[in-house]
This record gives C-alpha cells, sequence and structure tokens, in this order.
C-alpha cells in the first residue's frame, strides 16, 4: 500500500461488545462471549485501513480511567494518545443470536478548551509525515465548533488532502475550509445544509460523498461529476462502524490513486459490506473486501 494515512479522533470511545442468546429489557441477561476495544470513529476507521493494509498514524483524546483502559488495549494503528482532561466514554453493542442490535452510547463529555492547542501542535507535527489527513467523528464539548476548520487550514497549509467525516457546527465550519472531500451520511448531511451533496460543495467542500446506508451512497465531485454507488442487500446486516470502513476503503484507494474517485467509492462500498457482516467494528481484510466488489455498482 502507497502512502500514509494520518487519522485524528477527537471523540474516542471504549467499545465494549456482548453476544447474547437472547435479549430482553427489564431480566438479567448474560452474554456468553464479551470483547473490549479501543474505538470511536477515528479508531475504528484506522482500524479498518490498517486492515487494508495501509500504513496508519493515529491521534486520539482520552482520560481518566477509561482512559488508560484504551490505551493499555493496543491498537493496529500507530496511535498518539493525548490527555483530554476528561474521562473517556464507553460504547456498549449487544448483538443476540436473532441478530437483534441493541446499541447503549455514553455521551462525548465536555473537553477543556486549553487542550485544544496540543492537539493541534500533534496534528501539525503528524501532518509532516502524512499523505492523507481524515478527521473523523465529532467534536466533544468544550472544544469548539472552529477546531476541524483549523485542522483543515493546517492541512491545506502542508500540502496534504484532507477528508472531513463529522457532524454539526464543527462540520460546516470546516466544510467552509474547503476539505479535499466531505464524507458524511444523509443525516449529518441534511443538518448542516438540508441536502445533498450540492449544498455541502456550495458551502466549500471540493468534493462529496453522501453515504445512505443499504441504499448505497451519491458523490458530487470538485468538476461536477455525479456518481451514484449502489449495492445488493446484506441480510442481517449490522451497520456498528460501517461509515468509519466506508472511509478507510475510501482513503487507501486514494493513496493509491487520488485522481480514480469512483475506484475509491466502490472499494469504501465493499469495505461498508465487509464490516456490516459481523461485529466487532472495524474488522476488516484486503480478502474480505475483495470478496464483496462484485455485489457493488458504481454508475
Amino acid at each position: 500500500m502507497s502512502g500514509r494515512l494520518l487519522v485524528v479522533g477527537l471523540a474516542t470511545s471504549l467499545d465494549r461488545y456482548a453476544w447474547l442468546p437472547t435479549f430482553t429489557a427489564g431480566t438479567i441477561n448474560r452474554p456468553t462471549e464479551v470483547l473490549a476495544r479501543a474505538g470511536g470513529k477515528g479508531l475504528n476507521a484506522a482500524r479498518a485501513a490498517a486492515g487494508l493494509g495501509v500504513e496508519v498514524r493515529s491521534i486520539a483524546l482520552i482520560g481518566g480511567e477509561t482512559g488508560r483502559t484504551v490505551k493499555a488495549l493496543g491498537h493496529p494503528s500507530d496511535v498518539r494518545f493525548l490527555d483530554s482532561g476528561a474521562e473517556t466514554r464507553q460504547c456498549l453493542c449487544l448483538l443476540d443470536a436473532a441478530g437483534v442490535l441493541t446499541e447503549i452510547y455514553e455521551p462525548v463529555r465536555p473537553v477543556p478548551p486549553e487542550v485544544w492547542p496540543s492537539v493541534r501542535s500533534a496534528v501539525a507535527d503528524e501532518l509532516a509525515a502524512a499523505d492523507l489527513l481524515a478527521l473523523s467523528g465529532r467534536v466533544p464539548p468544550g472544544l469548539g465548533d472552529h477546531v476541524l476548520a483549523e485542522l483543515v487550514d493546517l492541512a491545506h497549509a502542508a500540502g496534504v488532502p484532507v477528508i472531513v467525516d463529522s457532524d454539526g457546527p464543527a462540520l460546516a465550519a470546516a466544510v467552509r475550509r474547503g476539505p479535499t472531500v466531505v464524507k458524511v451520511n444523509e443525516a449529518e448531511a441534511a443538518a448542516v445544509t438540508g441536502g445533498g451533496p450540492a449544498g455541502l460543495r456550495a458551502l466549500g467542500a471540493r468534493s462529496v460523498v453522501v453515504t445512505g446506508g443499504a441504499t448505497g451512497a451519491r458523490y458530487l465531485g470538485q468538476d461536477g461529476r455525479e456518481l451514484v454507488v449502489t449495492h445488493d442487500a446484506i441480510d442481517g446486516a449490522i451497520p456498528v462502524g460501517s461509515g468509519d470502513a466506508f472511509l478507510a476503503g475510501f482513503a487507501a484507494q486514494w493513496l493509491l490513486d487520488p485522481a480514480d474517485h469512483g475506484t475509491a467509492l466502490r472499494v469504501a462500498a465493499a469495505a461498508a459490506r465487509a464490516n456490516a457482516r459481523h461485529l466487532p467494528a472495524g474488522d476488516i481484510t484486503g480478502e474480505t473486501v475483495r470478496s464483496e466488489l462484485p455485489a457493488v455498482r458504481v454508475s
């Protein structure tokens, strides 16, 4: 794999997965298997990219006892952990034998604004060795809506392409700085512009991908080119982390050929499909992604 991917995730979590014969609210439920992972969108995307053979460097904010647990768990990418000054959240995914998924996610805790200069400095340092920057996940309360926009500016100054996958006011501010690609889902796009790819392009993004889960994705390029991604249905699909896998697949192919967004979209959708086959999130490989390519169409 050619090139190095830098993934920045500001809303890290300790992800816990439990597999149960059945799950019934209001009773005692006993899982047959449990697993703890360093997670959140940034580390999930980095894990998926590493599984595809990409050289990945990650920056992740962690704090408190939970943050120390996240760090001790390890990660397949090379992670630079920074102290958030706030307890890292925990997220729980319960999957029963019938394929019913229950998710319980703690809110992202506020991070003191004085943490931001150290994050900004770390990203500036790491950009010197990066070929592509991915800003993945939401911004914790307290840091301000400007922070992703500042990181887009840093990437531009370093001559490094940047992909933004976030939401809310921080996403809107980052889009106005003209990131190379904005990759969001339909709800995230609608919350910023009330519409799809065209609204984000008008706001400042050079190229836009809006994903729709089972319905595929829509792309609008800097040159006005429009592409539609469709794929076959997956029975019992598990969506946790599939958007992060989509980002990883797109980035992996981008590093091979930055000019071919059509192929990048096809690989991205295949990566999302591979991720949706099972838990935990982000466990994909080049082989599992290649096996999904025949089910994906870009037109």
